[in-house]
């Protein structure tokens, strides 16, 4: 259950959890469990977005995620070599969050400790193919430039098989961003912060 603020210092006062080994144990447990749904829910977020399930879908994939105006679609308009798979790197990262402690309050509240990513440490593992020191995740958000001179067509020449960029614009059309990684992150930590303001008696 939630208890008011300025009730937990009533509560505080009357009893000392931390005592209490059953108390503290089944806490714990129950902290464990929930923090595992948050962490489930964030990796579902990841596979649920649009634009992770466009860039999964490859270079015949349609602009489901409205960020290129419908021309092509980001695996091809990103670069990114047939075959190659971008979305692992950041689903191995959320799979490797870990709750390392939980510490039991005197008012009954716990406080979880969790080693995350945040969302600059996931831009440095999702490199623009053709831009070292850039990212593909962090495009998504700010804007990645030349969608005007992007051919959507089947070509050789091309990383993904699926789009080239022309010397030349062939269109005034502008990439549109979109929330993406820093939304799931930010989510993410208000969860667990949403589990270190709750009492669980």
């Amino acid at each position: 259950m939630y208890v008011p603020r300025d009730q937990k210092k009533t509560i505080a006062k009357l009893i000392d959890y931390r005592k209490s080994i059953e108390y503290v144990r089944e806490v714990k447990s129950i902290v464990k469990v929930e923090f595992e749904q948050v962490k489930a829910e964030l990796i579902r977020e990841l596979d649920n977005h649009a634009v992770t399930q466009e860039i999964e879908a490859g270079p015949s994939a349609s602009n489901t995620s409205g960020t290129l105006g419908g021309r092509g679609n980001l695996f091809s308009f990103i670069g990114f070599n047939a075959g190659a798979d971008p979305i692992t790197p950041i689903r191995v990262a959320f799979d490797k969050i870990i709750l390392t402690s939980t510490m039991i309050r005197r008012d009954g509240s716990a406080e979880s400790y969790v080693m995350s990513p945040s969302a600059d440490d996931i831009f440095r593992i999702t490199p623009l193919p053709w831009a070292d020191g850039r990212s593909w995740a962090e495009g998504i958000e700010k804007g990645i430039a030349n969608l005007g001179n992007f051919l959507n067509k089947p070509t050789e020449e091309s990383r993904s098989g699926g789009g080239i960029q022309s010397k030349n614009s062939v269109s005034g059309a502008n990439f549109r961003p979109v929330p993406y990684i820093k939304d799931m992150i930010s989510n993410f930590d208000q969860k667990i912060n949403n589990l270190n303001n709750k009492i669980y008696i």
